[in-house]
């Protein structure tokens, strides 16, 4: 169950992002299309990486999946489904590859500074605004300040940017993903070493 809730949970909380919008054009298939897609991820943060979440009355209301420098998210490679697999069945080959051109673009972490990667952080609709998702963004901070290493994080939602930069976050970077998606900006933490 906690996966089908995770995965709901991003779905709901993602509805309008730019990214997904840009993935996953039909709105009125957007939610269904978002849940199975990311619902790899979320099965390996279960399993190998961090996740720290919120719940009220036992309803889960935010999450954030996140992972240690050290930490691989990889599955067997015989594991099905694949990210790219599915988003093929999903969207077709042809939309799938342009989708992989587009992210081919995003920009890249310097390869001698390590650092923790925050991959989602999301607050159901209806609990957005009282402060839920600046608690758990504090609480992965402080976990990669203990481990001596920064947060980074991807968004391509520029409502985004003054939330992150209020938790102390600055854009490393910024690129287009391909010549029809969304503008994408990395963010990152103060190094602390």
């Amino acid at each position: 169950m906690r996966a089908g809730e995770i995965r709901t949970l991003l779905a709901r909380a993602y509805a309008a992002d730019p990214l997904l919008a840009w993935v996953f054009p039909d709105a009125q298939d957007r939610p269904e299309a978002t849940a199975a897609w990311l619902g790899v991820s979320v099965e390996r943060y279960l399993a190998a990486g961090e996740v720290e979440e919120a719940r009220e009355d036992g309803v889960l209301t935010a999450v954030a999946l996140w992972r240690q420098p050290t930490t691989a998210l990889t599955g067997p490679p015989d594991l099905l489904p694949t990210a790219g697999g599915l988003l093929r069945a999903i969207i077709g080959p042809d939309r799938a590859a342009a989708v992989a051109a587009g992210f081919a673009a995003a920009p890249r972490p310097p390869d001698d500074v390590p650092g923790a990667y925050l991959h989602f952080l999301a607050v159901a609709p209806g609990a957005q605004g009282r402060g839920l998702g600046g608690r758990l963004l504090d609480r992965v901070l402080a976990r990669s300040r203990a481990d001596g290493v920064p947060l980074r994080l991807d968004t391509t939602n520029p409502a985004n940017l003054p939330f992150y930069g209020s938790h102390g976050l600055t854009v490393a970077a910024e690129a287009r993903l391909g010549p029809t998606g969304p503008l994408i900006w990395r963010l990152e933490s103060d190094r602390v070493r």
